[in-house]
């Protein structure tokens, strides 16, 4: 004869919990450092934290007191435009580097932390759809030129 037994509600309900809690972390976690891309641009790589939403694209870097050295932070945009970036509420200069998607287009180097309101802006040569942004001195530092290409690498 065959017999079925219903396993313990008590420890569905428990595990359904535990899932839940794994799970609302790791949203959480990817949410508050989504670095799922490393770039490479010659031999050098960055883990970069992702701006996609409008939101992102505002709050960018603003309010970091700094960024460690192989890390940047990669904006994406849906189309290609003349985005123009400033440094309202930085804390430390930057590189910006302008991407047609994989291509370097233009290189702002050393931009330097506000010190007038409204602060100045800047704005690649040519319609891009990608911004990276490293700490100052960095594309020099490792030689980033206009035309070098980017490879974007899983984490």
């Amino acid at each position: 004869m065959f017999s079925f037994q219903l396993p313990n509600t008590k420890v569905i309900a428990t595990a359904i919990a535990v899932g839940a809690i794994v799970f609302a972390g790791t949203v959480f976690y990817y949410a508050k450092n989504p670095l799922g891309v490393k770039i490479k641009i010659r031999d050098h790589q960055f883990r970069v934290d992702l701006a996609v939403t409008p939101k992102d694209h505002i709050q960018g870097l603003s309010g970091r007191t700094s960024l460690p050295q192989e890390r940047g932070m990669l904006f994406i945009f849906e189309t290609k435009q003349q985005y123009s970036f400033w440094m309202k509420d930085m804390n430390f200069p930057l590189d910006i580097i302008w991407l047609d998607d994989k291509t370097i287009v233009d290189i702002s180097k050393n931009v330097p932390v506000a010190a007038t309101y409204p602060p100045p802006t800047y704005t690649p040569i040519k319609a891009v759809n990608r911004v990276l942004e490293i700490n100052a001195g960095l594309a020099d530092k490792y030689g980033f030129e206009v035309g070098d290409t980017v490879t974007y690498l899983k984490r």
